[in-house]
């Protein structure tokens, strides 16, 4: 299916101009899909809670005498569907042979039925407590059949599906429920009592919704009080923990960086504030761990927690407060893993099989709640599915053209719905293809909400993702796709993601992975992602081996630590482009994003850059115009041109939450005096009265490789020279410093084009106005800059938590410092480092440069070692966010970069760095410049020539004053050496 057929398609879905449909079945070929409307229809049999399986089935009601009614049980209604197919759908007459130029043609197609129609099941109202769960296969669904219809000149044309239904009565919800309800409940005191249970319970819904078994901290969680140096105890703070009574059952929760794992506390020492696990943790030495503890009978006391216990037979609860009696209420113990299994096989899998209104709720963890196998042209609608201990919704193995639209899946503790192949399937019929996740609400779920991986043309569309518990709200692609793999054609597309990520790390609201094709992610809205703890979480993540993506005309705000990032991914085997992060918009967005935006534009309004309004301007000069856009549409963005005298000059996608107002800028300058009309999209022309001379060629977009230097350093000046005319000029172009002409250079620039050029300066200390030409002036400081006397200054040395055991040597009068340091990454919330540096502060912008001469013999590729600055060295991130403003200038022996704090919290999330040249030989060199709150990372082989060149963005939380100094870090937990020589330490005049 083509992209435009198929988005049509999806916006069709349910727009409410569709009409009730109740034909019967539907032609393969020459007739759309449309959505299953019932009501008013009568059902072929009936199913309620008042019903009898022994039954006919085929009343809504039981009848007065109470001799016939509905059956009482799915699984009775199952068998009753059976029967009927039996008699409805009929073998095909035996093919006919065509004879033409003496060659014979088979006449049909390889499906035996030539005859049937669809059947419906409708169910009353009301809980059905499952005691295994619903299992449907081949026989069960619709079928495909060979119609008696006039073929045309393609057999094919001939074939019709037809479906089986099962499908709420109308106006009524039946609840499909996989467990049993607890009743008759006690109260003492504040706590609820039940017994009589017999095995273990482990989950508890009410009225839908999973409580919290009992645990400490009641939300949140805990971090050790120290670092993790030992894989079988931490230390704790205050009295979090305790040698409560019932210890023997408790579970303690670890929140690592990529996952969670689960352990037990063997005992606790109060004294010496130590706990200790039933087995070694090796991961929390990894990472920081944030925990939880959980199930101990002692830590029962907020409104919505439970426990079991097993010794008394009892199950406790503390109602939320807004339940006063839970023998009111629906309080279900969940038995069954799964409630609903959708299972054909390759030779015949499950047809045609709907599902339409229906509630699940209540399952155990361990299994899919619903999982469809070799399911074709199935359907799940309108349904909801919470409260369930594993993944809610599964399409696997040979999974093709199913729908899930305008569902509700909640709470759902391994994921709300994935859809999974394998990436070099045995059979053809194995591949996972043309399903579609549509205009459905995935909330507080954990795990990843939405996944798709190994799959062809696979729709994720106008959804509403939100408050997850996991990791990922969206995520797509095959994670191990190392090479080519069958997983490709997605769109995801007009999906609101939103205030996801809460409690992951290392995370993106939308994720990618593994190599694809004709895979787009676009018109998406993300907004509300929370920041990470360990490392950065963002809106979009190109995450392993990503290749081949197309992401584009997304809106995003409210991102707590940035937009997009990579991880083992490069931006050039993918396209990242159109993309708008905005700020929060007066009034929220809709839930489900359904059509296109609808601009309109009022009157323009042109400013000098200045700030003066007014419509005479002289030629050249920097005008804005601006024009206020209201959107009356669905969110999303368009593309507005701004035109004058009836030509496009300029265009811009812009992007608008629905029902709210944004301004839309375009600055131009004028090259020809006069009287011009301008206009911004749609909006009213508004006349500008232009004076002064003509201007042959303008300069524009100015731009200086900095705008802060050391004294000495080239800075590079580019600008754009614009040639709108009809014929071409040839003209000096003069760089002008504070006025002053220091440079110029002949371009020629062909009619109507415009040409780049540059210009190397090297500007003395002082604060400086540069231009190219009419362009615009830039500003540029440069600083004077004297070296630090190393000898005589006082040093100072630390070790983090996880780099320990760290050692010194450090000789100023050599220039020569030696660091042995451990640790488990210097980057991220790991922060193992060991540290020399100055005692005093470093002041304003510096230039530091060092001799790295090597490492200790088996110094692994990541152990890094570098220039360090950071707002205080001794506060590392040992279990808690360390001292923000750090940025480290490392080498490791292989490769080169720079991490840094990008978000000023403490932690250093961002990193860039790329292998050395192969079979590099040391020493090799590294210099570190300060630019205000920008910092310039320079690798050399030599001292004198600079291959690499890393640059941070502008840093949020970096002090006026730091500690500056050589740090070391190892990533394996072993501890090596490195050797720097030759450090000098460049400060600012006069700082």
């Amino acid at each position: 299916m083509r992209n435009k057929e198929r988005l049509l398609l999806i916006l069709l879905l349910f727009a409410s101009t569709v009409s009730p449909v109740f034909a019967d079945g539907k032609l393969l070929r020459g007739e759309k899909w449309h959505r299953f409307e019932y009501q008013g229809t009568r059902a072929d049999f009936y199913v309620a809670p008042n019903g009898n399986d022994r039954w006919s089935g085929k009343l809504p009601a039981p009848n007065a005498t109470r001799t016939d009614g509905p059956f009482a049980t799915l699984e009775r209604a199952r068998q009753a569907v059976r029967q009927l197919k039996r008699q409805v759908y009929r073998p095909k007459k035996s093919p006919a042979l065509r004879t033409g130029s003496g060659t014979l043609r088979y006449i049909g197609s390889p499906h035996p039925l030539g005859a049937g129609r669809d059947i419906l099941v409708l169910i009353r109202g009301g809980e059905y407590e499952l005691r295994k769960p619903l299992l449907f296969t081949a026989a069960d669904g619709g079928e495909r059949v060979e119609t008696n219809l006039p073929s045309g000149a393609f057999e094919y044309h001939k074939l019709k599906d037809y479906y089986v239904t099962y499908a709420a009565y109308p106006g009524e919800t039946p609840i499909l429920c996989g467990g049993r309800h607890v009743l008759h409940w006690t109260k003492r005191g504040s706590t609820w009592t039940a017994r009589g249970f017999g095995k273990p319970v482990e989950k508890l819904v009410l009225n839908g919704a999973s409580l919290t078994l009992a645990r400490t901290p009641d939300s949140g969680y805990f971090v050790p009080a120290a670092a993790c140096t030992r894989p079988d105890r931490f230390q704790f703070s205050d009295d979090e923990l305790q040698p409560w009574p019932g210890l023997q059952s408790n579970r303690i929760i670890f929140l690592l960086r990529w996952h969670v794992r689960q352990n037990a506390i063997a005992r606790v020492e109060q004294t010496t504030h130590t706990a200790y696990l039933s087995k070694p943790q090796p991961g929390i030495l990894v990472v920081p761990p944030r925990y939880y503890v959980e199930n101990v009978k002692a830590l029962l006391n907020a409104p919505g927690e439970w426990f079991y216990d097993a010794q008394k037979n009892e199950l406790l609860l503390i109602p939320p407060k807004d339940v006063t009696d839970p023998n009111r209420s629906r309080v279900v113990v969940p038995e069954l893993k799964q409630l609903l299994i959708v299972k054909g096989t390759r030779e015949r899998p499950v047809r045609n099989l709907r599902f339409y209104g229906l509630q699940f709720e209540a399952a155990n963890s361990g299994r899919n709640a619903l999982e469809f196998t070799f399911a074709h042209d199935c359907e799940l609608v309108d349904s909801r599915i919470s409260a369930v201990g594993g993944r809610a919704v599964f399409l696997g193995k040979g999974c093709t053209e199913n729908r899930l639209l305008n569902n509700l899946i909640e709470d759902a503790d391994q994921g709300g719905v994935a859809l999974a192949g394998s990436a070099h399937p045995e059979d053809w019929r194995d591949i996972v293809s043309k399903n579609i996740f549509s205009f459905n609400r995935v909330e507080n779920c954990g795990g990843t909400s939405v996944s798709a991986s190994n799959t062809l043309f696979t729709t994720i569309s106008h959804n509403e993702v939100s408050h997850t518990r996991g990791r990922f709200a969206i995520s797509v692609g095959g994670w191990a796709n190392l090479e080519e793999a069958l997983d490709y054609g997605y769109r995801v597309e007009y999906n609101h993601v939103h205030h996801v990520l809460k409690g992951a790390d290392d995370s993106g609201a939308i994720k990618t992975a593994g190599l694809t094709y004709d895979s787009f992610i676009r018109y998406n809205l993300i907004h509300d992602v929370k920041a990470g703890y360990f490392n950065n979480n963002v809106g979009i993540w190109f995450d392993n081996m990503s290749s081949g993506w197309v992401v584009e005309r997304n809106i995003l705000y409210n991102l707590e630590q940035g937009e997009m990032k990579l991880c083992a991914a490069n931006l050039v085997d993918n396209i990242y482009r159109d993309n708008f992060v905005i700020n929060p918009p007066q009034v929220a967005p809709e839930a489900i994003l359904k059509g296109r935006p609808h601009f309109l534009f009022e009157k323009p309004e042109i400013r000098l850059q200045s700030g003066h309004s007014g419509t005479a301007v002289r030629t050249g000069d920097p005008l804005e115009i601006r024009c206020q856009v209201k959107n009356t549409g669905s969110t999303g963005l368009e593309k507005i041109d701004f035109i004058v005298d009836g030509k496009v000059l300029q265009s811009t996608f812009f992007p608008i939450v629905r029902h709210n107002v944004r301004t839309v800028t375009f600055v131009h300058r004028f090259q020809h005096p006069g009287e011009h009309r301008v206009a911004v999209g749609a909006s009213p022309y508004i006349s500008v009265a232009v004076t002064g001379p003509y201007v042959p060629v303008l300069f524009d977009k100015l731009h200086l490789s900095h705008t802060v230097a050391p004294d000495g350093e080239p800075i590079v000046v580019r600008a754009v020279a614009v040639n709108r005319s009809s014929q071409s000029k040839r003209i000096d172009a003069r760089l002008k410093l504070d006025g002053r002409v220091v440079a110029k250079k002949e371009i020629y620039i062909p009619p109507d084009s415009s040409t780049w050029l540059e210009f190397a300066v090297r500007p003395p200390a002082g604060t400086h106005r540069v231009q190219i030409g009419n362009s615009p002036g830039a500003r540029l400081v440069v600083f004077s800059h004297h070296p630090l006397n190393l000898v005589t200054t006082r040093w100072k040395t630390t070790c983090s938590g996880t780099a320990r055991p760290c050692t010194f040597d450090i000789q100023p009068r050599k220039n020569l410092f030696v660091i042995r340091a451990a640790g488990t990454d210097f980057f991220h919330a790991e922060d193992s480092y060991g540290a020399a540096y100055p005692a005093q502060k470093i002041h304003g912008n510096f230039v530091a440069t060092v001799r790295v001469e090597g490492f200790s013999k088996g110094t692994p590729e990541w152990f890094r070692a570098g220039i360090f600055i950071r707002n205080d060295l001794t506060k590392s991130f040992d279990t808690r966010p360390g001292s923000p403003g750090s940025v480290l200038l490392f080498t490791t022996p292989a490769r080169a970069g720079m991490n840094w704090d990008e978000f000023g919290n403490g932690c250093m999330h961002q990193a860039k760095s790329q292998n050395l040249p192969e079979n590099v030989h040391f020493p090799i060199w590294l210099k570190l410049i300060r630019r205000g709150n920008i910092f310039t990372g320079l690798v050399s082989l030599d001292g004198k020539h600079w291959i690499i060149q890393v640059e941070t963005p502008p840093l949020h939380g970096v002090a006026p004053a730091v500690d500056l100094g050589l740090a070391a870090g190892s990533a394996n937990q072993k501890p090596y050496s490195v050797t720097f020589e030759n450090l000098t330490i460049e400060t600012e005049d006069g700082k």
